[in-house]
């Protein structure tokens, strides 16, 4: 009798274990399967390098480019570049995103001021940011001011169309009920409009961190005296594939990272939302 409860409670530890395994393969099968695809990728490329099939100056193994970046990383060589491009990241972010958000809730919240508006926002938007460049530096000159003013117009556009539609897709019914419990018109747009587009002002911040990422880049490769995007130009002209392979994974690295930190705000100032699909103002 003893031996057979035994065995069962052996059975339903097994079981147990068992669940555990497949509960967290069903909830990381995405992710594992992302890591396996770049693991794939990686070894195929390693094994194309080391066996003289692929080019080693234009393709070296992926095992020579992590041990550059480590030896990069431990002696600072990247820092003082890395400093830079999340200074401009940042501030251009802050100025443009900041003042997009600002204008995106006016410009939701009233019909008049986006009706004025929105065909300005419709013509400027389409321009391409480096399309602008040129305008750019003649205002602002070769300086920081030129790189920081194009950082900010590209993550402006992201943040102002993303946080307008947040505030005018909130539902009318919301507003009607605040109003019968005698709410006033700032406690509306307070209360109801600005927790309402919460969800769309968190994917307009994606999008603009992203694209402040993405022009901050660009802009110092075209003109740029420092930064991730300086050093990545000057390895391609040098011929210095490990260090232009390096960066690029440091630049990958940096936009996943950004977007994970904003997953995680998410959750934690819009629990009760699951997803939203946001409006895309890149460009």
């Amino acid at each position: 009798m003893e031996s057979a409860r035994k065995r069962s409670t052996q059975r339903i530890e097994a079981d147990l274990k068992q669940s555990e395994a497949t509960g967290f393969l069903a909830r990381y099968r995405e992710t594992l399967s992302t890591l396996g695809l770049i693991a794939a990728f990686l070894l195929f490329w390693e094994v194309m390098a080391q066996a003289g099939l692929a080019s080693r100056i234009i393709f070296p193994a992926p095992s020579r480019i992590l041990v550059n970046l480590y030896e990069g990383l431990l002696s600072g060589k990247y820092m003082q570049d890395t400093i830079f491009t999340f200074t401009r990241i940042f501030s251009g972010f802050i100025i443009g995103g900041g003042s997009a958000l600002i204008l995106g809730l006016i410009m939701g919240w009233s019909r008049r001021i986006r009706h004025i508006l929105d065909p300005i926002v419709a013509a400027l938007h389409p321009i391409p940011k480096f399309a602008l460049l040129p305008m750019v530096i003649i205002f602002f000159g070769i300086g920081e001011a030129s790189r920081t003013a194009m950082v900010s117009i590209g993550a402006f556009f992201p943040m102002l169309i993303n946080t307008m539609v947040g505030v005018m897709q909130v539902n009318p019914t919301y507003y009607e009920v605040a109003e019968n419990y005698g709410a006033s018109r700032f406690d509306l747009f307070r209360k109801v409009a600005l927790p309402g587009s919460l969800p769309f002002i968190m994917s307009g911040i994606r999008l603009s961190l992203k694209s402040s990422l993405t022009i901050t880049i660009g802009i110092e490769m075209v003109f740029g005296n420092s930064g991730l995007g300086k050093a990545l130009w000057l390895s391609w002209e040098t011929m210095r594939m490990q260090d232009m392979y390096a960066i690029l994974l440091m630049i990958s690295v940096i936009g996943f990272g950004l977007t994970w930190a904003l997953e995680k705000l998410k959750k934690y100032l819009i629990p009760w939302h699951q997803d939203v699909r946001s409006s895309d103002g890149s460009g």
